[in-house]
């Protein structure tokens, strides 16, 4: 088989993987590729740095294209290699089609597809160079995860994009976000808190957006959205809570729960045991409607989706002791 039938299998293998979010075997299949043929595809796209060694699936083309024009300075004998493939890169594989309906582009990764969703996140923090802002709900967090978010945020602000973080206010009372608050500030990062932040999402340059497909399970997986049309909505979203959140030297009270009053910590006390507002205000001797407007206030100060999750926070925070 000639070089050019080879790039014409590489390109087609290319596209089914990169359509439709399928590993090389799987796109092998799909395309009834005799094995010499996959194996050729394979060390071409391997060569253009448009496979991952260790999952087999298709790198974003424009990210493979910047990591291949940034490698080329190492040594003068790689240079006219690098050019080959960036030459390869722009005229194949930049362009291909996209799905129909206009500029607008979804793609869902689900829970078992983890790897292959920070790939992208890694893609995109990499290609920005404009503006990267991100909303971020209450988590597990680990030093692992927020090391890691810490690397893409040195990327990101080394290409010279304004970045943006919006953390739930409660976030405040994890000594690992403190710690890292410092961090990302030193970078460039401008952080700001709200008493509500309903769901995460990731916005880059105003062109593509990442958002938690359930807002009540963080392992749910995740939504890629591209396009300026239907991102921009998103971001505007964005501006609007970032223009009303708070630095978070402003937020009233301590991290700690210090500032609770009595009253507020035995309506998160009975919360907690899953009383109803009459039953609170029965034990507390004030009318329901004082009782259910404390509730308002302390799940919003906790970014607590329930009444019960409310309390079971503040009883996690220490706030009752």
């Amino acid at each position: 088989m000639d070089d050019s039938t080879d790039d014409d299998v590489a390109q087609a293998l290319y596209a089914r993987m990169h359509g439709r979010g399928e590993s090389l075997p799987e796109a092998a299949r799909g395309l009834n590729l005799a094995v010499a043929e996959v194996e050729r595809a394979r060390d071409q796209l391997t060569r253009l740095n448009l496979l991952t060694p260790d999952t087999q699936t298709a790198v974003n083309a424009t990210a493979a294209l910047a990591r291949t024009l940034q490698s080329s300075h190492r040594t003068l004998d790689r240079l006219v290699e690098q050019h080959v493939r960036t030459a390869a890169l722009a005229q194949h594989y930049l362009d291909l089609p996209r799905q129909a309906g206009g500029d607008a582009h979804v793609e869902f990764f689900p829970r078992a597809d983890l790897a292959r969703l920070n790939q992208r996140i890694n893609e995109l923090a990499e290609l920005s160079s404009h503006e990267v802002l991100g909303l971020h709900p209450p988590a597990d967090w680990t030093r692992e995860n927020l090391e890691a978010g810490l690397a893409r945020t040195k990327v990101t602000t080394g290409n010279g994009a304004r970045t943006r973080a919006l953390y739930a206010q409660i976030s405040l009372s994890n000594p690992l976000i403190r710690e890292y608050m410092g961090h990302w500030r030193q970078h460039g990062v401008e952080v700001r808190v709200a008493p509500v932040i309903p769901t995460r999402v990731l916005v880059y340059d105003r062109r593509t957006a990442i958002m938690q497909a359930d807002p009540d399970d963080l392992e749910a997986g995740a939504v890629l959205i591209s396009g300026s049309s239907v991102v921009s909505s998103i971001a505007a979203i964005y501006d609007y809570c970032w223009m009303t959140a708070s630095e978070p030297e402003e937020v009233p009270g301590s991290p700690d729960g210090s500032a609770l009053t009595d009253q507020q910590r035995a309506v998160l006390r009975l919360l907690a045991t899953g009383a109803k507002d009459s039953a609170i205000a029965r034990s507390l001797g004030v009318s329901t409607r004082t009782v259910t407007r404390l509730v308002s206030e302390l799940t919003a100060a906790l970014g607590a989706s329930s009444r019960f999750q409310a309390g079971v926070r503040a009883a996690r925070l220490g706030w009752l002791d």
